[in-house]
This record gives C-alpha cells, structure tokens and sequence, in this order.
C-alpha cells in the first residue's frame, strides 16, 4: 500500500512539476520572441505585426496555465503572489507595445512618405537656384541623420533638428515643388514629434522587469517545491526502512509458519505434514502404533467442544510420558482423535510388544480434568508395512475385535476397499442406466386389514436383472457423494406413479437431502408438476436426524406443508427419543423402529416401550405405524397394543407396482 501510495503521489507530483518547470521555460522562452518581434518591427520597415499579436497571445496562455494551475494555488502561495506581480506588469507591458505599435506606425508611414518625397524632388527638372540647391542638400542629409538617429534610439539628436527644418521653411522653392516641400517638412516635424513617445515606449517594453519577476517565480517555485522534495525524499527513506522491517517480518513469519505448518496448534505434536516429511526422508525400514480415543464425538457432545480439546491436548501430553522402548519415536496427531508414534523398526522389539506396552500404560497412569477422572478408552493399531499410515488405519478400523490390532496380510482389508470401490463403480452405472428404481412396500391398516399406504423403497437391478436392496450401497454412496443422486432418481420416477395411482405414499427423506438444495428443488418442482398429490405425500425422516439436526428439519417441515404433504418420523424408539422436540415439529406419524417390533413376542420390555410409545402418540393424536412386522403372532400384538397401521413380510414385500 505505501509503495502503491508512494508510487502515484511522486509520479503526480512529479508530472506537476514537470509541468510547472516547463510553462516557466515557455513563458521565457515567448517574451523573449515577442521582444524579438517588437525589435524586428521597429528596425525594419516592413515588418509583420502579426508576429507581436501571436506574441502577446503566446506569453499570456503560458501565463494563465501557470495561474490555474491547482498545485501552484495550493501549495505554492509565495510563487502565485509573484506570478500575479508579473501579471500585472505584463498587462503594462501590453499597453506599451500598442503604444509603441501606434508610434512605429506613424513614423514608418512618415519615413516612406520622406523617401518617396524626396526621390521626386531630386527627380524634378526645374534648374534650381544654388541656394535651393543646398536646402535640397540639407533635406537629403536631414533624412539620413534622422534615420540613422531613429536607429540609434537617439531622441536629444532627432529634436534638435527641428530648428534647422523650421529654417527650411524660409527658403523660397518653385511652386511647383511647394507643395512636396511643405508635406516633406511636415513628415519630418511628425517625426519629431511622435519620436519621443516612440522611444519611451520601446525602452519601457525593453525594461527587464518581466525578466526579473520570472526568475523570482521559479526560484520562490523551487524553494517551495523543496519542502514537497523533501517530504518525497524523506518517504522513500521511510519505504527503505520498510522494506528491510519487511523483510525481517517475513522471515520470521516464514520461520514460525515453517514451525507452525508441521506443528498441531492443540497438542504442540507433529502434524500429517512433519508425518508425511520423517517417512518420506527415511533412510530405514519405520513402523508405526496408532491410537485413537474410542467414541471421542460422545464424549464432546457431553462435555462439550472445550472440555473435548482438553481432553485431547492431556492425551497428547500422556502419550508422550509414557515410557516407550521404540528407537528414535516421534509423536504426532494425525487426526481429529488419532495419534501416531513413528519409530525405527527392530526385531528385538517387534510392534505386537510395544503396541501392547503402549496399550497397558496408558490406562495404568490415568488422566485427571478438574478433579475427574478422565482417561479415555483408547484403541491401538499398528503396522510395519507400506504405505505405513493407510495399513495402520485399515487395522484400526477393521473387525477385528481384539487390542491392539497389527496389521498383517490375512486382514484382507485391500480387499474390502476394493469391493467398495467396485459397488461405488456398480452404483455410478445403474444411476446412470436408470437402473436405480422405486418399489413399493403395502402399509396395511390394522382396523381394516387393507393397504392404504405404501413406502416408496430404493432397489438396484444388478448386471444379471437381480432386484437387490439398496441398503448395502448407502455408505458407499455418502462416501462418494453419490447419496443424493438416489433420492433423486426414486423422486423423479415415483411421482408419475404416485399421480396415477390411489393411496398415500411415504418416501424416506435424509437431512443430507434436506440440506441438499438441489433435492428440495427437484421435490418442489415434482409438487408443482402434479399439484393434487401434495396430501397423499409423506416424507419420512429418522428420528435421529430429526433431533440432531432439528433446524434443518424444521425449515424443510415447513415448505413441505405448504404443499400439504405430511411427516413422519422413522425408526421411532431407536434410542434417541426427544418427545418434546417431536412434537413441537407437528409430526403426523411415528414409525415404530422394527428393533422393537420384531421382539414383541418374546421380550416384554419391548412390549412395555412400545405401549409408552402407542399412549404418548394417541395423546398427541399422532398415527402410529409398526415396521418389519414378519409374522402372525406379532401382528395380533400390535394391533392388540392400539397401533393403527403396520408394514412387513407377513403381509407383503415390497412390489415393482403399488397394489390396486
């Protein structure tokens, strides 16, 4: 910004004093042609005026741009006071050189006159007596002296003849050259008499005056200008010195970032970075134990984020105080709850000991926060093989249910993510080939034992024309972001099929598709297209996802009900019951969760839950609908526990078409 700033105000000033130094130099440079022309007029005869005219213009613009200039009003009082002093000279000037102008006129036009006078005197053939003779001497070296005292700028010469033309008079000529001498005699006596002004007014416009007050301007023009000098000087020196603090700055802003860009700002541990660096420059063979805190996401929901990073931050610090045998570790995180060690690899101490040591005193030694006991529980892994993190993580996270867990070939964890990749590839075609297709599963009403509804169900048809579910792609689906191109695809083919058919339809809506704009559009937009099904319409939403993210729900409940599409919520009972929150959402129907339902005919608490669940839902005039109802036992309980409508094997699976 300061050499920005520096940059524009020095080339502006210095374009104003360019331009300044140069109107100065014009300004000179134009009196001194306008002198020129003025001389040049009075030594010759015939000279042009126009050239004074074009002088005195030429002075007087210069003379203005210097006046208006905005930096010379602003800045430069002192030069202004003198350009205005050099103004009104100049004016003076002006009026000397028309006086002047009219003088040279009248003694040119009186010069030529003499001249030609005399030229038909000298030409006239009448004999003259020997005194006019020498009177036509005497005119003839009156003329000469007065031209050569004309030239000479000499005044006291060209009056004293006067007496000597007067004594002309008294010498008696022919008539016929009378009247040429007395109009000679008069152009000599106008001579005289305008000589006078003449050469006052010539002096007064050869005075130096002009030139005098010009030099004072531009010398006061650059003594003001110092100051600006200065400032310019003094700002660049001060750039200097910002330059160079700059550069000390960011020196050290590249040293701390450097520090800064491998360090966790939580912990102080090496981050993935200083990680990647210490595998890539390994000149030996490395290994690597991870540990990752188990259900970490509760324990901040509980204590909260605050608390979660203290927790992390004491982890950290316990880790590295443990005694640890490996040779050379390094400690990093390298994760939002995962924490690595890096040590060269030994064959005295293979990793299945050190993981273990690992694992045994970290609990020995617990962590305390605000008086609590807080060590988590944590899982290790480890690996020796390449590339060392990815080997380590497909430990951590496969099924093995042992602690700490070594990776090793027999895991076959490469083959699980290569089955992921291949379902994720399966999943892109069949969106594509449309071969992700809508069923529809019967919903049946108890007190009538007919289908009312349907629940509008995902299926994929394989490469062999199988229907399979779409439940085991879902994960890999959100992995890949793909999720949202199914919902998608079910809305945009079941709606046509909703429009032509009787009955309410539910179709399962995630919060990844409520926050999905492009999703809430398409489900508008499908609304508009077929306007009279908005009330056969319902959206079903887990309620997990219905308290979690309870502000996005409730924005999406509201545009849907514009539309009179009804809510419900799915998986009801699942373990995150908030009756509070579901009510306040208006919900229209409760999905009891099958883990429930489907043990109705063996475990009486579920029994005893679920008939919680049937008296809060009729208080609150919510229909309730049981899920995954598989046979007739079942079926008779939860129509005996009041429940209203019920869906599962025993009375349909789900069908290409829904039922008549």
């Amino acid at each position: 910004i300061a050499l920005f700033y520096f940059k524009s105000t020095s080339y502006e000033y210095y374009n104003h004093r360019n331009a300044i130094e140069l109107s100065f130099k014009e300004i000179g440079t134009a009196q001194q042609k306008l002198d020129h022309a003025v001389l040049t007029n009075a030594f010759f005869l015939y000279a042009n005026q126009d050239e004074i005219i074009n002088g005195i213009e030429s002075v007087q613009a210069h003379l203005n741009t210097l006046l208006h200039n905005p930096h010379i009003v602003s800045s430069h009082p002192k030069t202004l006071s003198i350009l205005l002093e050099y103004q009104k000279a100049y004016q003076e000037k002006i009026n000397a050189i028309y006086d002047f102008q009219t003088a040279n006129t009248v003694i040119k036009n009186s010069t030529a006159a003499i001249a030609l006078l005399q030229t038909k005197l000298l030409d006239d053939p009448y004999q003259c007596t020997p005194s006019q003779r020498s009177a036509l001497q005497r005119i003839t070296n009156l003329s000469g002296t007065m031209l050569v005292a004309k030239n000479a700028m000499d005044t006291q010469l060209i009056v004293s003849m006067r007496h000597e033309i007067d004594a002309l008079k008294t010498i008696p000529f022919p008539p016929s050259q009378q009247p040429e001498i007395s109009t000679l005699l008069s152009h000599f006596n106008v001579i005289i008499d305008t000589f006078p002004n003449y050469s006052s007014t010539l002096n007064q416009i050869n005075k130096q005056t002009l030139n005098i007050l010009l030099e004072r301007a531009k010398k006061s023009f650059n003594k003001e200008s110092m100051k600006e000098l200065n400032f310019v000087g003094n700002f660049s020196y001060f750039l200097i010195i910002l330059f160079i603090v700059s550069i000390v700055l960011i020196t050290i802003f590249l040293i701390q970032s450097e520090y800064e860009s491998s360090t966790d700002r939580l912990t102080g541990l090496g981050n993935r970075k200083a990680y990647e660096e210490r595998v890539k420059h390994a000149k030996v063979d490395l290994g690597l134990i991870l540990i990752n805190i188990r259900k970490f996401k509760h324990y901040n929901d509980f204590y909260g984020v605050a608390a979660g990073d203290q927790l992390l931050v004491e982890t950290a610090t316990h880790i590295r105080s443990l005694p640890f045998r490996g040779e050379k570790p390094t400690y990093y995180r390298l994760g939002a709850d995962d924490f690595g060690i890096v040590y060269r690899c030994s064959s005295e101490l293979p990793i299945e000991t050190l993981a273990q040591e690992l694992l045994d005193a970290f609990s020995a030694l617990p962590i305390i926060i605000d008086g609590e006991i807080r060590t988590p529980l944590i899982v290790v892994a480890g690996s020796i093989s390449k590339p060392l993190l990815e080997t380590a993580d497909m430990a951590l996270k496969s099924n093995a249910r042992v602690n700490p867990v070594i990776y090793y070939e027999g895991l076959n964890l490469r083959q699980v993510i290569h089955d992921n990749v291949t379902k994720a590839q399966e999943l892109k075609i069949a969106l594509k080939t449309k071969k992700v297709i809508p069923y529809f599963q019967p919903i049946v009403d108890l007190s009538t034992n007919k289908a009312t509804k349907h629940e509008i169900l995902a299926r994929i048809v394989t490469d062999s024309g199988q229907i399979c579910s779409i439940f085991p792609y879902i994960s890999i689906a959100k992995e890949a972001n793909l999720y949202p191109l199914i919902t998608q695809t079910i809305i945009e083919q079941s709606f046509p099929i909703i429009a032509d058919h009787v009955g309410d339809f539910s179709i399962n809506i995630s919060i990844d598709d409520i926050t999905n704009s492009k999703t809430v559009s398409l489900i508008e937009d499908k609304l508009q297209e077929f306007p009279h099904i908005g009330d056969r319409v319902i959206f079903e939403i887990l309620e997990s996802e219905a308290i979690e993210e309870y502000e996005d729900i409730v924005a999406f409940v509201q545009k849907m009900r514009q539309y009179g599409c009804r809510i419900a919520i799915d998986d009801f009972g699942s373990g995150y019951s908030n009756f509070s929150r579901i009510l306040n959402l208006t919900i229209d129907i409760i999905k009891i969760d099958g883990s429930l339902i489907r043990h109705l005919d063996t475990d009486t608490k579920a029994i005893t839950i679920v008939q919680m669940i049937v008296n809060f839902t009729n208080s609150a005039s919510i229909q309730t609908v049981a899920e995954f109802v598989h046979n007739q036992t079942i079926a008779n309980i939860v129509s005996e526990l009041g429940i209203d409508e019920a869906q599962g094997f025993f009375f349909s699976e789900p069908l290409p078409q829904p039922l008549i």
